[in-house]
């Protein structure tokens, strides 16, 4: 015979596993994002954000033109760290209010001067470094986790995906 005194608890605990489970999904699609993320002078991916709820179009003004018109900024290739974490550090905590439901936008406002230059980089639109390529750093961030979650999540896995945050 069933127990139907705690449903309600047991329902919410369900849940609140759940929630943490698809918000660690959204971290892992926004890391890989900027692990894929070509790079000259960091701009690009360091400007990527996390938002529940609405798109943040953003310039990371930390990787600025100055130092890039003067020829004293480094070059960087794909996955090189200070712009990741110039990215994560933009993005810290963002992914604490996390509610099933949500709406999770990953978004690039980054600008050279002329304008946003995100979605041409996202539409394969710019030639890239051999370093940088193939480019589409979201898309193939979405391809991936369409890939890894297409089957059913193990338990290891799923909490490994409940401790992942943005920090």
């Amino acid at each position: 015979m069933a127990n139907w005194e705690n449903l309600d608890a047991a329902f919410a605990e369900l849940e609140a596993e759940c929630a943490d489970i698809v918000r660690g999904m959204t971290v892992e699609i926004f890391l890989h994002t900027l692990q894929y993320s070509p790079q000259y002078f960091g701009r690009y991916a360091s400007s990527w954000t996390y938002k529940i709820g609405s798109p943040e179009f953003w310039s990371n003004p930390e990787f600025d033109y100055v130092a890039e018109d003067q020829g004293y900024a480094p070059i960087y290739r794909k996955g090189d760290y200070p712009a990741l974490a110039s990215a994560v550090s933009h993005n810290t905590g963002r992914d604490s209010g996390f509610r099933l439901g949500d709406t999770v936008y990953i978004s690039n406002g980054v600008d050279h001067g002329q304008g946003s230059y995100a979605g041409l980089i996202e539409d394969g639109q710019i030639k890239l470094r051999a370093v940088n390529q193939p480019g589409k750093p979201l898309t193939r961030a979405l391809d991936r986790a369409a890939t890894w979650f297409a089957n059913d999540v193990n338990p290891t896995h799923a909490a490994n995906l409940k401790a992942l945050k943005i920090y």
